[in-house]
């Protein structure tokens, strides 16, 4: 397989786990999945299903020391995550992945402006600068009607 034929994402028997009663549970058993490039996919499941649990478990944001990944493995653009340090998830963490999360409370923060916290992205993780960063936040949105 060439590289340019290699998934994106690459899930292999992801297990996540969470202790319940002095035993470890899985709330995730066994999910493979690959994603091209360029491919969109919907999880699509009754609610408890694992759906925002799987997503959490990509990000490297299944909340410790209660849950953990018991299984499998997760590789993107070739790299894997389980076991990555903290320190290396985030810089992945809105550059070469991101995650809206179901609850719209908590997608934006309040006590910042939208402008702020879409410059923050380009800036920490583009390298852009506070001008280019402004330009390119209002290019955005404008994109998608919103001025």
């Amino acid at each position: 397989m060439e590289q340019t034929d290699k998934p994106v994402l690459h899930l292999e028997g992801l297990r996540t786990e969470f202790r319940i009663a002095g035993a470890w549970r899985a709330a995730v058993d066994g999910i493979s999945l690959d994603l091209a490039r360029g491919e969109t996919l919907a999880l699509v499941g009754e609610s408890g299903c694992g759906k925002s649990m799987t997503a959490l478990s990509i990000m490297g944001l299944v909340p410790q020391p209660a849950g953990r990944i018991g299984a499998g493995s997760i590789v993107l653009d070739g790299v894997e995550l389980v076991g990555m340090a903290e320190e290396r998830l985030e810089k992945l963490r809105g550059d070469r992945m991101a995650m809206i999360f179901q609850e719209p409370m908590t997608s934006l923060n309040p006590a910042y402006t939208v402008g702020s916290q879409m410059t923050e992205v380009l800036r920490r993780h583009r390298g852009a600068s506070r001008a280019d960063a402004a330009d390119r936040a209002i290019a955005m949105l404008e994109r998608v009607g919103v001025t």
